[in-house]
């Protein structure tokens, strides 16, 4: 359990960040295109590195508590059969998690994927995911072994629920809206217009149809990368619940988290990947989820 005095600076930290992100996204409503033009500067390699890295914090850490998940399944008091069952649903989330993930980082289609890898084909980069995934869960599952503190399961189990849901929705909205990216209005492609955040974008489908563009290309808003780099401080603190010496660093987690996350926002604005909206909506609701995620760890079981 945190104290107090941790609780309080957590909350008031990512309060204060969020509060940031808001004030963010309420320039980028008024300001959007003119300053995704004035920062516009694609195939940057440290660049495109730092906006890979904001792939990681949310779904590797994800694959290590479902093995921290898995092993206190086998050591419930559970029927055997219903051990077993969780035992599986664990390590098949955590390899597939480190399959989805794993495939975006080792891509560099378009110049806005990850670091290496760019040859190899999808199944490839796949079943390197299924190993990570797999290899994660497994040390996840090693360290439940050496942490017997009672409420650990209910515990990690909401920090995964709130990591896995704050992931989804985004994924959602993301599919929902088809607000075409900046890259793509500034290829001048015929018809494809500047759209707020607030307003659902129309015609996609046509347009991919007519210039050879994937679905990708309408999936700006809000910003996954942007989403998954602010999740760094809710993955820390799942971390902490494992390894308690952890907790004596959640002050450094939470400088960390700031820096990491306006880090890469700003690399996926560079590249031309999102707008200032995008990128501000997506942290926001990783910073929304970790006070939610806060809220529930209070409550007594």
């Amino acid at each position: 359990m945190l104290s107090q005095e941790q609780r309080s600076l957590l909350i008031r930290g990512m309060g204060a960040f969020a509060a940031v992100l808001a004030v963010f996204l309420a320039v980028g409503t008024f300001y959007d295109y003119q300053i995704a033009q004035a920062v516009y500067a694609p195939d940057n390699p440290l660049v495109i590195f730092v906006s890979t890295l904001g792939l990681i914090p949310m779904v590797y850490p994800a694959c290590f508590f479902f093995g921290v998940l898995a092993q206190r399944c086998l050591a419930s008091r559970k029927p055997a059969v219903l051990r077993i069952a969780g035992v599986v649903l664990c390590v098949v989330l955590a390899m597939l998690l480190g399959a989805l993930i794993t495939r975006s980082v080792l891509s560099v289609r378009d110049g806005f994927g990850g670091i290496v890898g760019g040859e190899l084909s999808a199944l490839a980069r796949m079943g390197i995911g299924v190993v990570i995934g797999a290899a994660l869960c497994a040390l996840g599952f090693n360290a439940g072994k050496g942490n017997d503190a009672a409420d650990l399961a209910r515990r990690m189990l909401i920090v995964v629920a709130v990591l896995v849901v704050s992931f989804v929705a985004v994924e959602i909205v993301k599919n929902f809206m088809g607000r075409p990216r900046p890259r793509v209005l500034f290829a001048g492609y015929e018809g494809i217009e500047f759209c707020p955040w607030y307003r659902k974008s129309s015609g996609a489908e046509g347009f991919m149809e007519a210039y050879g563009l994937e679905r990708d290309a309408f999936k700006s808003f809000p910003s996954g990368h942007s989403l998954q780099a602010a999740s760094f401080l809710a993955a820390f603190y799942g971390l902490s619940l494992v390894y308690p010496g952890l907790r004596q660093k959640l002050g450094i987690a939470l400088a960390v988290e700031v820096v990491f996350s306006l880090a890469v926002m700003s690399c996926r604005m560079i590249l031309g990947a999102h707008f200032l909206s995008d990128v501000s909506m997506g942290a926001l609701v990783s910073v929304v989820a970790f006070l939610v995620l806060m809220a529930l760890q209070g409550r007594k079981p």
